[in-house]
């Protein structure tokens, strides 16, 4: 998959992981990865497989091997509308946007009524967070550190609920066994959150978000048709748009991944 979709660890922390440092497993690019590896098992490792399968009303877009078993997941397409300003300057501003957006659902609550999400938070330097003697006593400071290292994934995770429909999120605490060892997990602890709820404590306001969306979509329908690159300023909460020509980025598409190049 493309690299916006990685899983970053720490990302947002006063220290976040270096790639300096000599151990090539805790570099982010590998810490990435290890997470995704994480998340893609944990989802499937806490599932009741005891419990049919709900079918859904259509087959998988993405699913064209019929011999391989498809991991437990489905996808939801919604219409969501985002309403118009009637004091805006412009037309477009005052007039009501529709957007279709797909979400994912891991799987559906025990009771058998609403979604959940399932997503695991991973640890690799006890030295950094220290959960197995934290989670049991102190949960809330551990998970309010976490917020603060990890506040744009978290946010990803919990705007993807939201968009999807998800009432519940499940939060898992994942541990390398050794911390040298970025290939052996051990589940520390799996906490219930409802959406909702969840947003509200990590700070996490729809509305603004929805605001930020509608706001971006204004500024892209008054431009001419074309390419463009939307970059966010690393040091300052600024969105910049750039022109592309149209054959922008397509030999790198047709190349495939390419190779890796120092600077």
């Amino acid at each position: 998959g493309s690299a916006i979709d990685a899983l970053t660890v720490n990302e947002t922390a006063h220290e976040p992981p270096s790639q300096d440092v000599k151990e090539a497993y805790n570099r982010p690019q590998k810490l990435a990865d290890e997470a995704g590896c994480i998340n893609q098992n944990f989802s499937q490792h806490v599932l009741d497989r005891k419990t049919p399968a709900k079918p859904m009303e259509n087959a998988s877009p993405f699913y064209n091997h019929e011999d391989e078993k498809l991991a437990s997941m489905a996808y939801r397409y919604r219409k969501i509308t985002l309403p118009g300003n009637a004091s805006s300057s412009s037309d477009v501003g005052k007039a009501p946007i529709s957007l279709l957006v797909r979400g994912s659902v891991d799987c559906m609550a025990p009771s058998g009524q609403g979604y959940c999400s399932i997503k695991a938070l991973n640890e690799y330097d006890p030295k950094v967070s220290s959960w197995r003697g934290s989670l049991e006593t102190k949960l809330g400071a551990v998970l309010a550190n976490e917020i603060r290292n990890n506040s744009c994934k978290l946010s990803r995770w919990t705007a993807q609920a939201l968009i999807s429909g998800v009432d519940t999120m499940k939060l898992g605490y994942v541990s390398r066994r050794d911390p040298k060892d970025p290939f052996n997990h051990s589940i520390l602890s799996i906490h219930t959150y409802k959406t909702e709820d969840f947003a509200t404590q990590i700070g996490m306001n729809a509305n603004n978000a929805w605001g930020i969306i509608r706001s971006l979509v204004d500024t892209l329908m008054t431009m001419e048709e074309g390419k463009y690159l939307i970059v966010k300023d690393p040091l300052k909460p600024v969105l910049r748009i750039y022109t592309l020509p149209w054959d922008a980025f397509d030999e790198a598409a047709e190349g495939g991944e390419g190779e890796e190049k120092d600077e």
